[in-house]
């Protein structure tokens, strides 16, 4: 088998220095759940230089204005970032010159130059140090997240780390995945019941699912519905009867999925309104009988900006029509990050006619440069953006279940391989071109793929068949990392992109 090593490399300017670190954990092996103790979780962060800290809230990185830093031993930090990372209200009381806290009926004041912090019921709290203004930001203790909010903290003194981790007081209301038209090496049954088809385990994400957005029709270039063979791929699969039966079983939610992809074939779709209003009835009609509700996911819409205005007007009467048909039925709308360059979507709107928004918060890397799927900071800015145009009760976090293998020339030049479900980056991409024998090496310990906080995922590179390779990819633990942020934000749920891509277990930790 041809040499493969790890090497420290400074990918997107960043230093990563995995492997150098104790108890760092291979994605081959089991890994602990956020439940158990944080001193068990890999540290892949390296101060720039003491006395800054490094925090990571829930294995997430938080984006700090100013750097949080240690003075006489107390941790100091940013509260505005702090405070709304953990989904906190945070505000300023000029006649107090003091900052405000507020989050699950517990409100807080906290004055600047004090050393105690009062609660809204009269209560004075001492703190280790007092509150201090830098830069304009309100600097406090880091032991205000601990003794008075209940925050779980352990430092790490090898790396300047803060581990925080959030109290066990709230847990999602919604977990759904997408179900599509699978294949035998990938099919969502097996993901969803525990076993191959036709069969159902006792223990299976089933249990602890709320509902499937079922992908099995398409618009096609004439504007109509399809549930059969076309270029999508979207379909109903043979044996579709089951699926729904047995998730009926699971009491599961059924939403059927319409796809469509084609940007400006299906703005000028949209722009025909005799074919919005077949459409929308047609939709209506096809989830009259054995669904909950509808999943329109329109994808492109916008990216010409002279067309944008008028994608997103005839969308939202597109959305209104169809509402009107769907009589008691839900109405669930995926929507790409305001963040992103499609920007014909009314996010406002949106949120107030649809009764879920699936927020698509991935597909983030670049072709040509080595890049995650769906790192920390463009994930965190479409929820906060989301957040302020739609009722965070109503969104669904998007998350994949897929990474990305890129192969890199020695001149620096990078083109991607493949968009590898996360099952087979954990076992070490088996059967990719020129990368077969890595799942061994994976095992062995040769190759070991480390959990990055900035990326969201795991990130691993190794020489293997005269190429360099770097890869990026989920597991269980990175996709409780992304559950855990839907959770502090207070959004609605989270849902897999998707079913039949996951590694065995994939729900224990959600």
């Amino acid at each position: 088998m041809p040499a493969r090593r790890n090497r420290i490399l400074q990918p997107v300017g960043w230093l990563l220095a995995f492997c150098l670190l104790p108890g760092v954990l291979c994605a081959a092996t089991q890994r602990p759940v956020m439940a158990q103790a944080v001193s068990e979780i890999p540290v892949s962060v390296v101060p720039e230089q003491p006395p800054y800290a490094n925090v990571l809230l829930d294995l997430a990185p938080v984006e700090f204005p100013v750097k949080p830093y240690v003075e006489n031993g107390v941790t100091m930090v940013p509260l505005r970032a702090l405070g709304e990372a953990v989904g906190a209200q945070i505000g300023w009381d000029e006649s107090l010159n003091a900052a405000t806290y507020s989050k699950d009926g517990l409100a807080l004041i906290i004055k600047i130059g004090k050393s105690t912090v009062s609660t809204s019921d009269g209560q004075v709290i001492p703190m280790p140090q007092p509150t201090v203004l830098a830069g304009g930001h309100t600097m406090v203790p880091l032991r205000l997240f601990t003794e008075i909010l209940g925050y779980a903290v352990r430092w790490d003194e090898a790396t300047c780390t803060v581990y925080i981790s959030s109290p066990e007081t709230r847990t999602l209301s919604g977990l759904w995945g997408f179900y599509a038209l699978g294949s035998v090496t990938y099919s969502s049954w097996s993901d969803v019941f525990g076993a191959k088809y036709p069969y159902c385990n006792n223990d299976c994400a089933a249990d602890k699912m709320e509902g499937l957005f079922l992908g099995w029709f398409a618009v096609d270039e004439g504007g109509k519905l399809t549930s059969g063979p076309n270029p999508t791929g979207f379909q109903k699969p043979d044996g579709w009867p089951l699926v729904i039966l047995q998730a009926r079983l699971h009491g599961m939610k059924l939403f059927s999925m319409y796809f469509a992809d084609r940007g400006s074939q299906l703005a000028s779709l949209l722009d025909d309104e005799a074919a919005r209003l077949r459409l929308a009835l047609d939709i209506a009609a096809t989830a009259a009988t054995e669904y909950d509700g509808v999943l329109i996911d329109f994808e492109g819409l916008g990216l010409d900006q002279a067309t944008a205005e008028l994608d997103r007007a005839n969308f939202n009467d597109f959305l209104t029509k169809l509402k009107s048909y769907l009589d008691n039925k839900s109405l669930a709308v995926a929507v790409p990050p305001p963040t992103g360059p499609f920007k014909g979507y009314d996010h406002g709107y949106i949120g107030e006619i649809a009764d879920l928004v699936v927020l698509m918060a991935y597909n983030f890397q670049d072709p040509n440069w080595p890049s995650p799927v769906a790192p920390f900071k463009q994930v965190d800015n479409a929820i906060r953006q989301e957040c302020q145009l739609v009722n965070p009760d109503k969104i669904i976090l998007g998350i994949p279940a897929y990474g990305v293998l890129y192969r890199v020339s020695d001149e620096g030049r990078a083109s991607m391989v493949a968009l590898p479900p996360s099952k087979d980056g954990a076992a070490g991409f088996p059967d990719y071109p020129d990368v077969s024998a890595t799942d061994t090496a994976f095992h062995e310990g040769d190759i070991c793929p480390v959990f990055v906080p900035e990326y969201l995922c795991n990130y691993v590179e190794w020489i293997g068949g005269g190429h360099s390779y770097t890869a990026y990819f989920e597991d269980t633990l990175s996709l409780e990392v992304r559950a855990m942020m839907a959770q502090r934000y207070g959004l609605r749920g989270v849902a897999i992109w998707r079913l039949g891509l996951l590694p065995d277990n994939w729900w224990a930790g959600l």
